[in-house]
């Protein structure tokens, strides 16, 4: 046995050679790889993952993969090289990677490992790319083993330098940046003082002396920590907080000094549409949108006029797609070439589309007039192209051609589309002010606009449904597609071709239509694009940035909860449960066909940018008009937050029922800030501020509890201690014991129900539970009991007065298994004019045991998303996943200490004024119980 053999027996554990993957179909369960630590690192133990992290360093195609543990690849086309470390301690040589235990992380580009080994010695490793050129330079550093230890790099081949998707995840098989062959280099440093260095120069490793060393790694820290810098999240959520400075890396990573590109690994080519192109403005850096806006306005076909008629279809390929023939309606004047500064390309895709939305939102971050008049021509001839192509007949409803990223297989036979529809109701009606703007003829641009508008909510609005069609035949029946995908909801949300109420209705149909898929055991759901089939690419896919695009509907349309809901979803699923840590990746682990796939993907870090800044904190620039409207989408349960942009800033604070956001603004032209609070069913309302570059906008939250104490008729701890005895079956029979739990195999279960740590949060009379104001007491009765059993009335009726938008009840009462799937009770609210709206509570989609929490996997046992809250009475304690929280695990017995109670929110017509509130048990078994009312004016 060799030294380096002894070595390692006894003192580290084998990692496998390979990350993990997960073959086509079920996919494999997952526990969680990465944790969020602090200053927003992911960080993992002993994990396994290996090449999954890139460092980017410089625009150019050179990257450095990293892994959860230290060894490391080079990947460059004809300069791949594999490296590891050796310490060699006491002549005793040590692979570096199979040292544990092993904390890895990964913040502000730069990766850190910390290994403890050698009697309890620690070694710290950091490495970071250089900004300005091809490689990357890692700090050795361990006060106990200075003079005392070397470290070696050894690099090699590595195991397939020919790589199909650049060794990106899903694509290229797992290992293929495996160590091969013998070893190429050795480079060596020794740790005579505290600190050591080596670089990597392409695929060259050499030491550095410790003073050179020590200045390159400390100017390329600063350099990233200042970039990442440009976009900071701080909130209660902790797995949120990481991500402003892994989307600026990402996003740079992305860049190639000119234009956004298609992906930052496995498509790593130039591309004018997708939503890459969002990221410059987005992310502040006003001088990229330029560059590329600039770039692609050069690929704009100018003289090529279209003499060859509708249709051309290209023959060779089986009349399938366009002839690529210039002259043709689709190559001429107008369209967009694939690759930056050339416009004699033809390609098979409309890009058209996405780029120049994208142009559009620029001038909402910025109404640079001096740039609008250039960029009119491009503006104005994209608007012609798309009509006299895909709105020939002259329906102002327009046909889809590959102009969205779920384009490869979909195809619409001349069809009216709805994506492709909104984006151009979107571009007609920006080109018409931007035309008011400069002093062009914005009329045809707005009666096309408003056309577009008209034929959408004729033709595709299925008002029944609450969503839009798919698309309407072009030829045979005319039918109207009415299962469709969520690009079909998004986009005319997005593009601001809808009222509030249809925005509301049909991010309601995606919640009851479309697939949820459960992300392990987060209590999270992500989503499908859609539930067509048989299979196709991108026709019925898990992909993130339809995820993400989605999810910014969701927060578009004033549902906040869902919206955050789903966003966390994916970000749990890509980042935290996935192989790459702070990963905007292309394709789900949830995935069918592919699994999880490609990294660092253009179209989901440019869309993953505008749902957590215009969604998440709701930063929506308006230049056009001047103004800035503010409209967090914050969970109901969040007290505060911060955001930070090199454009606007702000804090946001709620207490004892009062808003103040303090806000700074940067943009180059003042904006008047609008701050806009999310009402019921899609509604809001809008609070003017001023366009000073500092202001506080504070305002009341306007809750008015209701006094229900004099209804009372228990306490909440009363619930097991009855004996229900009557009325009961006349009959031999099974049936639930007299105690109100339990059943014939248990039928001396019990559970205690103790709310004396809850009455201790009561602070004078009130109960804050996510930010609403409930009043409770503290001592005595506290709830309304109602049940078919004879101990409490069947039902009971609150006088109520006024006007509300909302009602927020907070309840406690029993279920069980034999009241599943069924209306358990009702809440019934009466108008003055005799019309009701009415609540049902049902097991388990709103209505929860007071003595344990639900087991939900989103398999056999499934319920909708989001959770009601929860508070629990034994320790205060409120969440929509209280199970998590107080830590209950298992399948069974997942019962609460002293119980819990629930919040439901009721819509109510705000118009109407308010007569009665009901609470009325229907199920047998079952108490119903009210324990306060708020309602939202």
């Amino acid at each position: 046995m060799n030294k380096l053999q002894i070595a390692i027996v006894g003192l580290v554990g084998m990692v496998p050679l390979s990350a993990m993957c997960q073959t086509h179909g079920t996919p494999a369960p997952r526990t969680l790889q990465y944790q969020p630590g602090a200053g927003g690192a992911f960080v993992c133990a002993d994990g396994n993952n290996r090449y999954t992290r890139a460092l980017y360093g410089s625009h150019t195609d050179w990257r450095l993969e990293t892994s959860d543990r230290p060894i490391f690849a080079v990947v460059k086309k004809g300069y791949h090289r594999n490296i590891r470390l050796v310490a060699q301690v006491d002549g005793i040589d040590y692979p570096l990677e199979q040292v544990s235990p092993c904390t890895a992380s990964y913040v502000d580009g730069q990766r850190t490992y910390q290994l403890t080994g050698w009697g309890g010695v620690q070694l710290t490793i950091r490495v970071i790319a250089l900004p300005d050129s091809e490689a990357a330079i890692w700090q050795f550093s361990s006060p106990a083993l200075a003079g005392k230890a070397r470290i070696k790099a050894l690099v090699c081949e590595i195991a397939q330098p020919k790589l199909s998707r650049n060794g990106d995840i899903g694509a290229d098989k797992p290992g293929v940046l495996e160590p091969k062959g013998e070893v190429l280099q050795t480079a060596e440093v020794a740790l005579d003082g505290n600190t050591a260095y080596m670089l990597v120069d392409v695929n060259v490793m050499k030491p550095l002396a410790a003073a050179d060393g020590a200045k390159q790694f400390a100017a390329a820290q600063q350099y990233y920590e200042q970039l990442a810098a440009r976009i900071q999240f701080t909130t209660p959520d902790a797995y949120i907080n990481t991500l402003g400075g892994a989307l600026v890396l990402a996003a740079d990573g992305d860049w190639d000094g000119q234009t956004w590109l298609h992906g930052c690994i496995g498509w790593r080519m130039p591309l004018a549409g997708w939503r890459a192109g969002y990221l410059g403005d987005v992310l502040g850096w006003q001088d990229r949108a330029v560059s590329h806006f600039d770039a692609y306005a050069k690929s704009q076909v100018t003289h090529v006029p279209a003499t060859i008629p509708h249709p051309s279809q290209d023959s060779t390929l089986n009349m399938a797609r366009a002839e690529k023939r210039w002259g043709t309606q689709m190559y001429s004047d107008g369209y967009i070439c694939r690759n930056p500064e050339r416009n004699d390309q033809m390609h098979h895709y409309d890009m058209n589309l996405n780029y120049i939305d994208e142009l559009l939102w620029h001038f909402q971050y910025d109404a640079d007039t001096a740039y609008m008049r250039k960029m009119w021509p491009v503006l104005k001839s994209h608007l012609a192209w798309e009509k006299r192509n895909y709105d020939a007949d002259g329906d102002h409803l327009y046909d889809a051609y590959c102009c969205i990223w779920a384009s490869d297989a979909l195809y619409y036979s001349g069809g009216a589309v709805t994506h492709s529809s909104a984006y151009n109701y979107r571009g007609n009606k920006l080109a018409a002010r931007i035309a008011e703007i400069i002093g062009e003829d914005a009329q045809p641009y707005r009666d096309e606009a408003e056309a577009i508008l008209q034929a959408m909510n004729q033709r595709l609005w299925l008002s029944k449904a609450g969503v839009w069609a798919e698309y309407q035949d072009g030829m045979g029946l005319k039918r109207t597609h009415d299962n469709p995908a969520v690009w079909s909801i998004y986009t005319p949300i997005d593009c601001g071709a809808c009222t509030t109420e249809q925005a509301y209705q049909a991010t309601n149909w995606v919640t009851r239509n479309i697939p949820h898929i459960p992300v392990e055991q987060s209590g999270l759901q992500t989503i499908s694009t859609s539930n067509w089939m048989p299979y196709s690419w991108s026709i019925n896919n898990v992909a993130a940035a339809e995820v993400m695009h989605t999810a910014l509907a969701y927060f578009e349309a004033g549902r906040a909860d869902e919206g955050y809901q789903l966003m966390k979803a994916n970000i749990m699923d890509q980042m935290y449960y996935g192989q790459s840590p702070a990963n905007f990746g292309q394709i789900s682990h949830y995935d069918a066909a592919r699994g999880e796939c490609y990294r660092d993907f253009g179209d989901c870090i440019g869309i993953s940018s505008r749902t957590l800044l215009q969604g998440l904190f709701g930063i929506i620039p308006q230049a056009l008009d001047g103004k800035c409207i503010i409209r967090p989408g914050f969970p109901a349960e969040w007290d505060s937050a911060s955001v930070k942009t090199p454009y606007l800033s702000y804090k946001y604070t709620r207490k004892n029922g009062k808003v103040r956001v303090e806000i700074t603004q940067n943009f180059r032209q003042p904006l008047q800030i609008i701050f806009r609070q999310n009402l019921s069913g899609g509604q809001y309302r809008d609070i003017k501020g001023t366009t000073a570059q500092h202001q506080v906008i504070e305002f009341d939250l306007d809750y008015q509890p209701v006094k229900l104490a004099k209804y009372f008729n228990a306490s909440v701890s009363d619930i097991f201690k009855n004996q229900y005895l009557s009325p009961r079956p006349q009959t031999t029979t099974l049936q639930i014991p007299v105690q109100g739990i339990g059943e014939w195999c248990h039928p001396k279960k019990t559970a205690e129900i103790n709310d004396s740590v809850f009455r201790t949060k009561i602070v004078n009379g009130v109960f804050n539970m996510v930010g609403i104001p409930f009043s409770t007491p503290q001592k005595g009765e506290n709830i309304i009991y109602t049940s078919l059993w004879d101990n409490y009335p069947d039902a009971v009726t609150i006088p109520l007065k006024g006007k509300a938008q909302k009602a927020y009840l907070l309840m406690a009462g029993s279920t069980n298994h034999m009241q599943s799937r069924i209306d358990n009770g009702l809440v019934i609210v009466t108008y003055t004019d005799g019309t009701t709206d009415t609540l049902a509570l049902r097991n388990p989609d709103n209505w929860c045991p007071i003595e344990q929490d639900y087991y939900v996997d989103g398999m056999a046992f499934n319920a909708p998303q989001p959770r009601p809250y929860r508070v629990c009475f034994s320790t205060g304690d409120v969440s929509r996943n209280l199970g998590s929280i107080i830590q209950l695990g298992g399948e069974y017995g997942r019962e609460i200490p002293g119980g819990a109670g629930q919040m439901l929110e009721m819509q109510l017509d705000q118009q109407k004024r308010l007569q009665s509130l009901t609470i009325r048990t229907l199920s047998n078994d079952v108490i119903i119980g009210l324990m306060a009312v708020t309602l939202q004016p």
